[in-house]
């Protein structure tokens, strides 16, 4: 780096650093009150700040950081993979957010799990010489300017793995590079596919640090093979006597919207309709719309229905509680992935895909943009306009079991090759020098 580009960092650091604190002074009055009333909050404010358990010191040590949920949960075929290649290796879990930090706490609860801090000037070198990486791993894009200093000082490597790049995220990168580089700090760019190489390409990123890995979330997903203590549950004894198909993880007004089409067409007298909305808070609301629009259908709720030996025909059944979706799917023929209809930009389908399912998603998905290509164009997904259309295709499915199972094995198949991902990652790690200690 030249002297003036050198000067011109400086600058941009200090102006980032002011304008950091400038905000959080502009916080206060909501930290205080948090203090006050939260007990929760209070706890974890130190580790924010980078005070968080001090480990001993250990050579090797590698820093794992999903900043939230999806994160956490995709780095977990990574940890597996080092766990049965480096068993020398001590791994450490960070993430960012209390769901992050509860979700890790679950998944990896023979390792070490901590707070990242925020992007506070001191905060990262605190957080660092207490928690004493030899290298950082962080998932996705979770490129902190002062935290990669720190790093940079204290001789830390720090690669990406499973990385994404927005356009609009390229964009904002490319405004503010020159004067706060940060992207040649990165020893290494796993990256999930050739389109996001090419974006971090253009932000002058060396080709030879980035590797296209795979995405690592397809090594999570389940297979049909898993035991999920499926027998055991509510649904495999239920459709033993029903077909039945899932709107799952649904928003308001999707779920209005698929039962009034849902009830328009006569069919659907003899299946059965599985709503899951995303969140099960919405419940108590969600069954008095259903209630209203249900009309002589019998209408039930999970919570109060396991006891149940078999389900009317034509019921529609509401599932207000968490973690039903695994068994879910294993139990219907066909499903429905919600946020699609609307401009949420859709949800998760791959969960359904992988075990068999055959999937409909409405014209908003452009969270999943990659996935939704991949098992369109095997047939495993039919993306659709209405709701109208979302129901014709359960209802079809429904009527013809073998045209569902073979669009759910098309499905399975297509997410089956792209498995793998946490070795490829493993090994762009090993070639590129980072785990030779």
């Amino acid at each position: 780096m030249t002297s003036s580009q050198q000067t011109r960092s400086w600058k941009a650091f200090l102006l980032y650093n002011l304008l950091l604190w400038l905000a959080g002074l502009l916080l206060v009055p909501f930290v205080l009150y948090r203090l006050i009333h939260s007990r929760d909050f209070r706890r974890s404010l130190p580790a924010r700040f980078g005070l968080v358990q001090e480990l001993e010191p250990s050579n090797g040590r590698v820093l794992l950081h999903g900043v939230s949920v999806g994160e956490v949960k995709a780095l977990k075929p990574l940890v597996l993979e080092f766990q049965q290649r480096y068993p020398q290796r001590e791994l450490v879990i960070a993430s960012s957010t209390p769901t992050g930090l509860a979700l890790a706490r679950q998944l990896y609860q023979d390792l070490p799990v901590v707070a990242y801090p925020l992007d506070l000037p001191g905060a990262g070198r605190r957080f660092l010489a207490r928690v004493k990486p030899s290298i950082v791993v962080l998932a996705e894009l979770e490129i902190w300017p002062n935290f990669l200093r720190s790093c940079d000082r204290l001789d830390i490597e720090v690669a990406i793995v499973n990385g994404r790049i927005t356009e609009r995220s390229m964009a904002g990168y490319r405004r503010v590079q020159r004067w706060l580089p940060q992207f040649d700090g990165i020893a290494l760019y796993g990256v999930q596919n050739q389109r996001y190489a090419e974006r971090f390409q253009k932000l002058s990123v060396p080709d030879d640090r980035i590797v296209v890995t795979g995405n690592l979330k397809y090594d999570n997903l389940p297979t049909p093979s898993d035991d999920i203590d499926f027998e055991e549950s509510v649904w495999s004894r239920w459709c033993q006597h029903s077909e039945m198909a899932a709107w799952a993880s649904t928003h308001e007004p999707e779920e209005q919207q698929l039962l009034r089409a849902w009830l328009a067409n006569p069919a659907s007298t003899s299946f059965v309709a599985i709503v899951v909305p995303r969140h099960p808070r919405r419940s108590n609301a969600l069954m008095q719309m259903l209630q209203r629009e249900v009309g002589p259908r019998p209408l039930l709720k999970l919570s109060e229905n396991r006891d149940l030996e078999r389900l009317p025909p034509g019921a529609v059944i509401l599932v207000d509680s968490f973690g039903e979706l695994e068994a879910i799917y294993r139990a219907v023929r066909c499903a429905f992935l919600g946020g699609s209809l609307i401009g949420h930009g859709g949800q998760n389908m791959l969960e359904a895909a992988a075990v068999g399912v055959p999937v409909v998603v409405g014209p908003h998905t452009e969270n999943f943009f990659e996935e939704v290509e991949k098992l369109k164009a095997e047939g495993g997904l039919k993306v659709v306009e209405d709701p109208l259309a979302v129901v014709e295709w359960l209802v079809h499915w429904l009527q013809n079991p073998e045209v569902a199972s073979d669009s759910g094995r098309k499905a399975a198949k297509t997410l089956e090759s792209e498995r793998g991902a946490a070795q490829s990652t493993l090994l762009a790690l090993q070639k590129s020098g980072l785990l030779a200690n």
